[in-house]
């Protein structure tokens, strides 16, 4: 502590003092003569001692993943929201919701939309992560292979705006789980003090309480090493599944011998029904289409290739669909149970509901080891999908300021400005913005998979990634690849009218539908005209003429367990 008060008080005595007092570790080779703008020790390729996930901590990565209030969520916002005309996508989900005896037709359906979702995203995680696992980069990094140097900061913006959001949610939705526990500790004096907060605010003095308790209490995990933090994952995922499944077990007892309602939905056959099977899907999907994106800021720190493949496309798609289908059976038996007008969609207002239901010293009890649950969930969920990767992602911006550590400690400020309760006051506005800001990120996995497993073959020159000369093999055209450019210009249109219509917008029917399977159409139409396009031009000749990974099997193989190997990538890197 008193060296870095010293090295404070250093940094004030001149400009060029502070400068270096703030600036970031310039390599992890340490100084170096000229400073290259296009990295720092964060965005240098993981040396050899970062590469410690195993199968195991991807599949508890994810497992764990899928028993959190996000995903539960999903599930049961769909018994929230209802059959407004809008949402016509939900009807067959909400219809296999129903716990009628002889339902078990429509809950399979329910399960298997869930799971393809799930699946899908999955297979997009494990095909993404292939790339970071071989050449052990960054998703910023990444971005500048099918982008170009400085076209690849454009996925890395939009990727970091729909990470703002999420980092905001998370944070609110621990505010909502902290104000959950103070109620079940100091007791209904919490829930019933003065509240000076107007109403239109959407946001009460508790759970404004319960959000700043949580922002800085739970500030201290983002001092933990990247490498670190999977221990974190490792626990949660043996400590969440008995919380989640509790509370669901508690629902479906209250709700014993009570029959479902209709929840305004009619039967579906034929096209209707299959309309309404890809659009679930593809709205679901929603919850995973920015991991997909930036995936490689976990997998490059794989200790080999082929860990971050089947622990993914296993452990996401099984404990997703098992959570959100608890909560969708769990809303579904309180709304009965109670008989409730309206679905209680989100956790918090459940547990807070429980509460004035059943209150007493165990329902108290009860309630205070799921709020903990949940609220050790939401702290491991948002460091892993949300934090580290934003905090890797901004570092692109300004790598002589910014790294992996000080941008986490950016997001959180960013997650709490954009005032995140908006989003989660109703069950329509949730599932608004996750149908919404998907469309924006299908196209950049469709470019991303295309252009390394197809068109350049796996085949890339690390250190060019980092290369400053403009005639560099990833400058392209003004350091833009205007075949990226035109991918996601046609693909992400496409869907844009229909995302119109939740507006208000009085448009085509037929619009509607295609922003229903938008994910899906972005993604598909992206790779697609990306693959033409390289055919445009003399791009990448001599990748395609190589064997796949033929580069990486040529220069870092040999080396892997080579210190020295990586090291020489990133000292060309700096020439």
């Amino acid at each position: 502590m008193s060296t870095r008060l010293s090295d404070a008080k250093q940094a004030l005595t001149s400009k060029r003092a502070f400068l270096s007092f703030v600036e970031t570790k310039e390599s992890r080779l340490g100084h170096l003569e000229h400073r290259n703008p296009w990295t720092n020790s964060d965005l240098d390729i993981s040396p050899p001692e970062d590469w410690t996930w195993t199968w195991r901590n991807y599949a508890a990565f994810w497992w764990s993943y899928g028993f959190s209030t996000g995903v539960w969520t999903v599930g049961s916002s769909l018994i929230a929201v209802g059959l407004k005309s809008w949402q016509g996508k939900w009807d067959l989900i909400l219809r296999s919701a129903r716990v009628y005896r002889g339902e078990s037709t429509d809950l399979m359906i329910a399960i298997i939309v869930v799971f393809i979702s799930h699946l899908l995203g999955a297979i997009g995680m494990a095909m993404h992560s292939r790339s970071a696992a071989v050449y052990h980069f960054g998703f910023p990094v990444a971005s500048r292979v099918p982008w170009g140097m400085v076209g690849g900061m454009f996925p890395v913006f939009v990727r970091t705006l729909v990470g703002t959001v999420w980092i905001g949610i998370q944070l609110m939705q621990g505010g909502y789980f902290t104000a959950v526990l103070l109620n079940c500790i100091i007791g209904k004096s919490f829930m019933n003090m003065h509240d000076p907060i107007p109403e239109s605010s959407d946001i009460t003095i508790q759970q404004l309480i319960g959000l700043l308790i949580f922002f800085f209490g739970s500030m201290p995990l983002l001092s933990i090493p990247v490498t670190k933090v999977k221990i974190i994952f490792t626990i949660k995922s043996v400590v969440l599944p008995p919380v989640v499944i509790g509370l669901f077990i508690f629902c479906m007892v209250k709700g014993r011998g009570h029959e479902a309602g209709t929840f305004g939905s009619k039967g579906l056959t034929g096209s209707a029904l299959a309309w309404a099977m890809l659009s679930g899907i593809n709205s679901t999907m929603g919850k995973t289409a920015s991991n997909i994106v930036n995936q490689p800021d976990l997998a490059r720190y794989a200790r080999t290739r082929s860990a971050p493949l089947w622990s993914q496309l296993l452990a996401l798609p099984i404990g997703n669909t098992l959570c959100a289908t608890l909560g969708i059976f769990g809303t579904s038996a309180i709304k009965q149970a109670w008989d409730l007008e309206k679905a209680i969609w989100n956790p918090w207002d459940l547990s807070n509901a429980i509460l004035a239901h059943y209150w007493g010293p165990g329902a108290r009890a009860g309630i205070a080891f799921v709020s903990m649950g949940f609220l050790f969930s939401i702290m491991a969920s948002n460091l892993g999908v949300n934090v580290i990767p934003w905090g890797a992602d901004i570092s692109t911006y300004l790598p002589r300021f910014l790294n992996i550590r000080r941008g986490m400690f950016l997001s959180y400020i960013f997650g709490l400005v954009i005032c995140p309760w908006k989003i989660l006051t109703s069950a329509t506005s949730f599932l608004r913005f996750l149908g919404g800001y998907s469309i924006f990120l299908g196209p950049f996995v469709g470019i991303f998979l295309t252009d390394y497993l197809v068109v350049r073959r796996g085949n890339i020159w690390v250190g060019e990634l980092y290369s400053a000369n403009p005639r560099g093999r990833y400058w392209y055209t003004c350091g833009v690849n205007w075949r990226a450019c035109v991918a996601y210009t046609v693909a992400v249109v496409l869907p844009i009218p229909g995302f119109a219509t939740l507006f208000g917008h009085d448009l085509s029917p037929a619009w509607l539908k295609i922003y229903q399977i938008g994910w899906i159409l972005t993604c598909v139409v992206s790779s697609v005209v990306y693959f033409l396009c390289s055919f445009v031009g003399d791009f990448v000749e001599e990748e395609r003429a190589m064997k796949f990974e033929e580069v990486a099997n040529r220069e870092y193989v040999e080396g892997f367990d080579d210190e020295e190997a990586v090291s020489a990538v990133v000292v060309r890197s700096e020439k």
